[in-house]
């Protein structure tokens, strides 16, 4: 019940059932790993931080469960995504996660929503460490660096994903006009109006030109090709 709670958005509702069953006297019902799980998950999309440390607490002190990668990296995305940045680095010197990828890209997100380039390079270097050739925090990396405007240090990665052959996986998208479907790809040009394409998104980048140097990081002349 608890995890079906969390998962649809009734956190409030989920800590209650939870601090309901804590309180049964005769612990006909005891919370295991999964309840705890549940509970912290709840904590992190309503941002609940108190209690989701509480419980954390409660877990590991009172009922002596060790918690599992999935349980720390629910307390990481937590303090991360509400701001405690430094907490969530804290936390995962404390309980020695440097090895797991899944937690440094966690914290990667949070670094990336908030905008913390220190940490966000730190983070990033420990999931290139672990994961060469993915290019995830190469991307959430340059994009935190980009919103600060460092668009050096956008290039150089750039360059380094290049060097190393780290390939990003192509984004697409597609749209429904009438009865005709059009599928569209990252550096894919062969739709039939690739010209008009190319066209529009040059008009796009005139305007953003006087926004920020777009022009290192976006080429659309291919697209007026055909």
């Amino acid at each position: 019940m608890i995890v079906g709670l969390a998962k649809n958005g009734y956190a409030e509702d989920a800590l209650r059932v939870f601090w309901d069953m804590t309180k049964n006297l005769n612990n006909v019902v005891v919370p295991d790993d999964v309840t705890f799980l549940g509970v912290l998950t709840a904590c992190s999309h309503a941002g609940m931080v108190s209690e989701g440390r509480q419980i954390f607490n409660l877990m590991v002190n009172q009922y002596e469960i060790q918690p599992r990668i999935d349980h720390c990296a629910c307390m990481v995305d937590l303090l991360g995504r509400w701001g405690f940045l430094e907490e969530a680095e804290e936390f995962i010197s404390t309980f020695n996660l440097e090895s797991d990828a899944k937690i440094w890209a966690t914290m990667l997100g949070a670094c990336r929503t908030h905008g913390d380039e220190g940490r966000g390079q730190r983070a990033a270097e420990k999931l290139i460490e672990l994961e060469p050739q993915n290019s995830s925090p190469y991307v959430l990396l340059s994009n935190i660096h980009a919103a600060s405007g460092n668009w050096d240090e956008v290039r150089s990665l750039r360059r380094s994903m290049k060097e190393k052959g780290v390939k990003k996986l192509p984004g697409c998208s597609w749209i429904t006009v009438g009865q005709t479907t059009s599928f569209f790809v990252a550096g894919e040009i062969s739709h039939s109006r690739a010209g008009d394409i190319g066209s529009a998104l040059r008009d796009l980048m005139a305007l953003m030109k006087d926004l920020c140097d777009i022009d290192s990081f976006y080429n659309v002349e291919d697209l007026s090709s055909g």
